[in-house]
């Protein structure tokens, strides 16, 4: 389940709520607004999708990163689902519209790489636009092997965040 803060918008995935299950208070890790969240509160997601937002999946195990790139991505006017894991990125793929891949190619269950292959390799995908990004950065060595994979670029996390929103806006407007 995503929720949302509604004071400063930041979005964050939590285990699905049974029906039986009361309200919980949530602290927002981002301002610390509490705020409840009931089993039966609306799904933000199809009110996003309504609004017609493009969907961006960041894919990377490290939560400090997932995070950081959260909170560089929240001004975008965008929908963004995270994952840790190539199982996870599967699932995400098959259950929503995504229009940017932001994917680590270092995953803990499967190379990223030839994650990229596999989805490039599936018809549905095609047109899916993928940034890889890696923190073990080997010159031009990892950027040609993505491309030959075939994301459509590549960021060393070492990057600066003018950089990475130069990258990500002209993948959308692809």
């Amino acid at each position: 389940m995503i929720i949302q803060c509604p004071e400063c918008k930041s979005r964050y995935r939590t285990r699905v709520m049974s029906s039986g299950q009361s309200a919980l208070q949530i602290k927002c890790p981002q301002c610390s607004h509490r705020f409840l969240v009931s089993p039966q509160s609306p799904d933000p997601e199809s009110q996003v999708a309504a609004e017609g937002k493009p969907k961006i999946l960041l894919v990377d195990d490290a939560r400090f990163f997932r995070e950081l790139l959260t909170d560089l991505l929240k001004d975008y006017d965008s929908y963004l689902l995270t994952a840790d894991t190539a199982e996870e990125t599967w699932v995400l793929l098959h259950q929503h519209e995504i229009d940017l891949l932001i994917i680590d190619i270092n995953l803990p269950d499967r190379n990223g790489l030839d994650l990229v292959k596999d989805i490039r390799a599936d018809e549905q995908f095609k047109s899916l636009s993928i940034l890889t990004i890696s923190g073990v950065y080997r010159k031009d060595d990892d950027a040609k092997a993505a491309i030959r994979a075939g994301a459509d670029d590549f960021i060393s996390k070492s990057f600066k965040p003018e950089e990475l929103s130069a990258r990500i806006d002209k993948l959308l407007s692809r």
